[in-house]
């Protein structure tokens, strides 16, 4: 089979955040502002505060200079039309787009393609990921993609650094340390844990080596409940 062509720079991320929206009211803002400068999330995230609004996600898009708001309208005191004007009366902000999100909706699609450190990424549908974790090209990828996120890490707390795996749509992410072993465990709400667990053993043997310059191997999974555990060695 011939490669791919196609380097994924995310498996499947929570963007826009998946979540069940009965009995809430739920919407997008899409606001487009002039210039990237300090205080403008914070500005922006106060008309919402003070009218009742909880943000459930924010995505910022630099270089196209968008900022893509999930919010829960539910306990507003005031009318869209009404916010919108409000958040227009900033001097950065050059217009704003909003929807009302349907109630049954489980997850929010983004109006904006979503960005990871100011880099715009793909997202791939669990299921396609499944298939294509059957070609040793694409596992590579997922390897060196581990690496390469390691590589740009400086903090030497190792139970911190594992958890950019979060941002990579790994669940949330827990490290045990023990007799030269270390096992990474991961809690989310994916049905198919064994496709978490593939991606979790070429994600962190990457990872792994990149950050401790060391070859590591795969020892140990479990499975518990809503969360997968891997273990690895550390090869001397």
């Amino acid at each position: 089979m011939t490669s791919w062509g196609l380097l994924v720079e995310v498996l499947y991320r929570d963007f826009a955040m998946s979540f069940e929206g009965r009995d809430k009211v739920l919407g997008e803002f899409l606001i487009k502002f002039t210039a990237d400068k300090p205080g403008i999330l914070a500005a922006l995230s106060n008309v919402f505060a003070d009218h009742g609004i909880n943000i459930l996600n924010i995505s910022v898009n630099r270089a196209q200079l968008l900022l893509h708001f999930v919010v829960d309208l539910t306990n507003t005191d005031t009318s869209l039309n009404d916010l919108e004007k409000e958040l227009k009366r900033f001097s950065f902000v050059e217009w704003v787009k909003y929807r009302i999100v349907e109630k049954e909706a489980f997850m929010v699609p983004s109006m904006i393609m979503p960005t990871f450190r100011d880099k715009q990424v793909l997202v791939v549908e669990v299921e396609r990921v499944k298939e294509l974790l059957t070609n040793p090209e694409f596992r590579r990828i997922i390897r060196d993609l581990g690496a390469y996120d390691a590589s740009l890490l400086r903090n030497s707390n190792l139970s911190e650094l594992i958890k950019i795996g979060q941002f990579r749509g790994l669940g949330k992410i827990g490290l045990i340390e023990r007799d030269g072993t270390i096992t990474i465990r991961s809690c989310s709400e994916l049905n198919d844990k064994h496709v978490m667990e593939e991606l979790m053993i070429e994600y962190y043997t990457g990872f792994l080596t990149q950050i401790l310059r060391s070859n590591v191997e795969t020892v140990g999974k479990n499975y518990e409940g809503d969360c997968v555990s891997v273990s690895f060695k550390v090869l001397k």
